[in-house]
């Protein structure tokens, strides 16, 4: 009987050394894939449009609990509409930009700073301009690059980011947001 004994308390100390041995080995406390979704405001550098609204979708890939890099797709709307004559204006911005950011905690709160570089697609629109067609919006596509802070709470994420692209093309945008996956292990 003492034989018996032994032996099952060597395998249950066993079997708790090596299960500690494989989350000490990894080391992690979050998950490694999530996606960010966020909506916001926009208001761009130029005087032509006063504001609007932004979708962005990014999925990520943590490298280690504090680096996570992603690729961001991203819409913004900005609109101006003029209420003495009877003019408003349009434009749309499509960008695909690689992002990389650094989380300062591995609390449940955490403030993260970011940046990221791609290609950012503009079109626009007058409401006097004849159009025939979705074809014969004009675009134009540049380069451009990105910078962020914010925090995140949880699954909840906060950021504020400025698009840096040419022509004074560039906005910011006040985002809110979730985290779906990428929680706590």
């Amino acid at each position: 009987m003492r034989k018996i004994v032994t032996i099952v308390l060597l395998l249950a100390g066993t079997l708790n050394a090596v299960a500690q041995n494989e989350e000490n080995k990894t080391g992690r406390i979050f998950k490694k894939f999530k996606v960010d979704v966020s909506l916001g405001y926009a208001k761009p550098q130029t005087t032509g449009t006063d504001g609007g609204a932004l979708f962005a979708i990014e999925p990520k890939y943590a490298v280690t609990d504090q680096i996570a890099i992603g690729l961001r797709s991203e819409v913004a709307v900005t609109v101006k509409i003029d209420k003495v004559g009877d003019e408003s204006k349009a434009k749309g911005n499509l960008s695909y930009i690689l992002t990389g950011d650094y989380y300062f905690s591995d609390k449940k709160f955490r403030p993260f700073g970011g940046l990221g570089a791609g290609i950012y697609t503009f079109a626009s629109v007058d409401s006097d301009t004849q159009l025939n067609s979705a074809a014969d919006l004009p675009t134009d596509s540049k380069f451009g690059f990105m910078a962020r802070a914010g925090f995140e709470y949880g699954h909840l994420r906060f950021g504020v980011e400025y698009n840096f692209v040419d022509n004074k093309a560039g906005y910011l945008g006040l985002k809110l947001g979730a985290c779906i996956g990428g929680g706590r292990k």
